[in-house]
């Protein structure tokens, strides 16, 4: 199985557990964007994964493609342009202080692709997955007319699509953000949204109180105007402080809501990349033919143990996912 990626990546500046931006003298860099971040998960989970972007063709888009190679995701499909890189400066969160995001990426390499930047029918030769977001969407027309003609190669040759809501209110209005939604949805399989993502996006509304029944609702009205989406998921969170988090993932398919355990994660290192790892483990789940009741706890999991690694990228294995899954927080592996 082949899972492709099409998104931007970004340089990542950060800076350290207990420090401002405003007294920040240095910055740890990475890279990352929100579809790199599935591929890399998937990539350490065995799955080939590929890569479609356009990087600076300078010496930081060097660094990105070689990033991506380091963790076997094909780069043969990225493009180079002379237009830069994107930046984010991520101010990290601790305790009762919420981590800050501030975005530097106008006029960026990726922001530019074109239509005619992307052979599409190569770019997705023996691709079984396809996966965007939301951000993909936000951050130029051009960029959606590509996105609807590869989600028409996608529908023309049965590729799976999955498709990450990822709503960013400094990218784009909720109105923009709607109309493109409708636009695409004919076209996905697998969704990633949750409750706000139906009553601020899809304008859905219910009176009902417990968050589980309502979800449930959204995704069985989702699924009778949308029949083609087979799958939808989407995460809880219940943030105590900007170091402890509760977390819990809910899986729908075959008109049945699946709810992982509530998994306590303290001491968080990196929040950034939780989702996608989720998103990660629902797309490996899925093409394995595995159970639900394993999926969203495979993928809660997941995501729980990303929270623990620094960087915008989960580098952890099957094996170590399993391993929490079953047996929980036990001895040191040795």
């Amino acid at each position: 199985m082949r899972v492709a990626g099409f998104g931007e990546i970004m340089l990542r500046l950060s800076t350290n557990k207990g420090q401002m931006i405003t007294q920040c003298n240095s910055f740890n860099a990475n890279y990352g964007g929100g579809e790199a971040n599935v591929l890399v998960s998937l990539s350490n989970y065995g799955v080939d994964t590929r890569m479609l972007t356009c990087v600076s063709n300078d010496d930081i888009g060097k660094s990105i493609t070689n990033y991506l190679s380091s963790h076997s995701v094909d780069t043969n499909f990225i493009n180079k342009s002379d237009k830069r890189t994107g930046i984010y400066f991520l101010q990290v969160g601790s305790g009762n202080r919420a981590s800050k995001v501030i975005y530097d990426r106008a006029d960026s390499a990726f922001a530019n692709m074109k239509v005619d930047d992307l052979h599409i029918e190569k770019a997705l030769e023996e691709v079984d997955v396809f996966h965007f977001s939301g951000i993909t969407l936000a951050l130029s027309n051009d960029l959606r007319k590509l996105t609807m003609k590869i989600l028409e190669h996608c529908k023309k040759n049965n590729i799976m699509v999955s498709y990450d809501s990822n709503y960013r209110a400094k990218l784009w209005s909720l109105e923009e953000a709607r109309k493109a939604t409708l636009e695409i949805l004919p076209y996905v399989n697998l969704l990633s949204a949750g409750i706000l993502d139906a009553e601020n996006i899809l304008l859905m509304n219910s009176d009902l109180e417990d968050k589980h029944e309502k979800l449930k609702y959204y995704y069985d009205e989702i699924s009778k105007t949308y029949p083609n989406i087979k799958y939808m998921f989407s995460s809880m969170r219940n943030i105590i402080s900007s170091s402890v988090n509760n977390l819990q993932c809910n899986y729908y398919t075959n008109g049945c809501l699946f709810s992982s355990s509530v998994i306590t994660i303290d001491d968080i290192i990196d929040r950034i990349g939780g989702g996608d790892s989720l998103t990660a483990g629902i797309i490996y789940s899925i093409i394995n033919n595995k159970e639900p009741e394993y999926t969203c706890e495979f993928a809660t999991t997941a995501s729980v143990l990303k929270h623990s690694i620094h960087g915008d990228a989960n580098l952890i294995s099957v094996e170590e996912v399993e391993n929490l899954m079953y047996n929980g927080v036990g001895k040191i592996s040795r």
